[in-house]
């Protein structure tokens, strides 16, 4: 084992390692990690960008709008069956039709309910109506803050820059999304109180309450990140790629990072010098092409 070492270590420190094939090959295996691992930031920074420039679409995408929560089914719109003749397909149009709202067509009593109201109900509807409305406002409450965060980078705002959202606000949105386990509980907890704080009390000592209020956070955390990175690309593909296409240039920037490291891993220190330096060059046009733009 002594003397495999003692050559690894030889190998390592032989000036003209770099021109192994087997660095080669390790040096190109990066890459082609590197290029995966970037192609996925983009997409998913793409799909991001996709939600923050939907304005008012928002409003659809994430609903906080009581009447919403009150309707028992809502409206929307099918495509029809295509018809396909010499290999063409030739849609049919669309149709609207109603949907149940479940779970919120389940609510009996709209608002905050009065004593009175609350002994009508047969203990089945009273605790249905419990469920219903904890779901209610668990969704509301959380879809009003992930919409509001989203607001925060609007294509207007200072915090608009495409590049920024790839690099920064995407992954930061995914590093804190863990944060809607807390918030999609409480926010579920209070929903609970105010709609029957007797339930929600004798639920805590039954456990039935804890089980709901923590089921809806998990729910809460895994639609976030459903949204965040599959929903863009489940409604929209095309539109999330050509934001994509849009922002090749930071892409670029940060596959060439990647690049520059591996060199620095895997190759001769000249070399990677080189490389470090060319994309040095390269990063300072661009960012010089894009504020030339902006200030003339």
């Amino acid at each position: 084992m002594g003397l495999w070492e003692k050559r690894d270590e030889d190998d390592d420190e032989d000036p003209d390692n770099w021109k192994k094939s087997a660095v080669w090959v390790s040096f190109v295996k990066s890459l082609v990690v590197f290029f995966l691992i970037t192609m996925i930031v983009g997409l998913f920074g793409s799909s991001f960008i996709y939600l923050t420039t939907r304005g008012s679409e928002l409003d659809i995408i994430l609903p906080t709008d009581d009447l919403f929560y009150n309707a028992k089914a809502y409206q929307i719109n099918k495509k029809g069956a295509s018809n396909v003749v010499d290999c063409q397909e030739t849609s049919t149009g669309s149709f609207s039709v109603f949907e149940d709202n479940f779970p919120y067509n389940l609510i009996e009593i709209k608002g905050t309910p009065t004593k009175e109201q609350l002994k009508a109900l047969p203990l089945v509807k009273r605790l249905v109506n419990w469920f219903a409305k904890c779901v209610a406002g668990c969704f509301k409450s959380n879809r009003a803050l992930l919409k509001g965060w989203l607001d925060c980078f609007s294509p207007d705002g200072p915090l608009g820059n495409h590049a920024f959202q790839i690099y920064i606000a995407a992954p930061f949105t995914l590093l804190i999304s863990l944060i809607a386990i807390g918030t999609g509980f409480f926010a579920a907890l209070g929903a609970g109180i105010a709609a029957d704080m007797k339930i929600t009390v004798l639920g805590g000592f039954l456990f039935y309450s804890w089980g709901l209020f923590g089921g809806l956070a998990g729910v809460v955390l895994l639609r976030l990140i459903g949204t965040l990175l599959f929903y863009p690309m489940s409604q929209n593909w095309k539109e999330v790629a050509n934001i994509m296409a849009c922002n090749v240039n930071p892409m670029v920037i940060l596959f060439g990072f990647f690049v520059c490291g591996a060199a620095y891993d895997k190759l001769d220190s000249k070399i990677a010098g080189i490389m470090g330096v060319v994309y040095l060059l390269l990063v300072a046009r661009t960012v010089w092409r894009y504020f030339s733009k902006q200030l003339f």
